[in-house]
């Protein structure tokens, strides 16, 4: 098993670390399958839906969430508030 991992286990085109592992365990590893696994009650997903600023370098990263809950907030917005909405995301 070779793990990567970060907050809210996204897996984000900018992110050079999460490539480079990639890269590494599928080239080097010969790693036939990948598998991005995330979990209930994230603290990631739950800070990114908090209205509040939590100060650079996790702002810029829990900013890629948020653009997920502006795309899809129609959807969202359709699921009662707190956990349902923190586990569809």
């Amino acid at each position: 098993v070779f793990v990567q991992r970060n907050i809210a286990n996204m897996v984000l085109s900018v992110d050079t670390n999460v490539q480079s592992v990639i890269q590494y365990a599928v080239d080097f590893l010969q790693v036939p399958h990948i598998v991005v696994c995330g979990h209930y009650d994230c603290g990631g997903v739950k800070a990114a839906l908090r209205n509040m600023n939590h100060g650079s370098p996790l702002e810029n990263w829990l900013r890629n969430i948020r653009d997920v809950v502006r795309v899809h907030n129609d959807e969202l917005m359709q699921l009662p508030p707190g956990d349902a909405r923190v586990r569809r995301l």
